[in-house]
């Protein structure tokens, strides 16, 4: 008789960093990567390598509002803890506010605070913020 019994052990050597390799059915290639002293509880980064030929066009966002509801923003001027805090209201989707890359009357490093639909968000957020 041997000393043991039942299923032999398996390697349980604990990796600290690894990589996932995958194809799609359409020849997309994904890369994850693991490293635990990066992010010990997931992936720190995913890499995508479209097929040659497949377009990836971004999506249009629609600049329609809400039922004529108006978006209205909160913003800090910049980084600084003495920036000016400022509000604006925009007749457009919030979808697209979030997602441009230049607003007309907020400066490049604006800080967004809070960003709300409707024209009560707009005393709201006067008496949040003091403004």
């Amino acid at each position: 008789m041997s000393k043991h019994q039942g299923r032999p052990t398996e390697n349980t050597e604990v990796l600290n960093q690894w990589e996932l390799d995958s194809t799609d059915y359409s020849g997309e290639n994904t890369i994850i990567k693991f490293n635990r002293s990066k992010n010990p509880n997931g992936p720190y980064s995913i890499e995508k390598k479209f097929v040659k030929g497949d377009d990836h066009q971004t999506p249009k966002i629609d600049q329609k509002t809400y039922g004529k509801q108006p978006t209205v923003m909160v913003f800090k001027t910049s980084n600084r803890s003495n920036a000016q805090t400022k509000i604006k209201v925009f007749n457009k989707n919030i979808d697209y506010i979030i997602s441009a890359k230049k607003l007309p009357g907020v400066p490049e490093k604006a800080v967004i605070l809070d960003l709300g639909v409707g024209k009560s968000m707009v005393n709201g957020y006067k008496r949040k913020y003091n403004l």
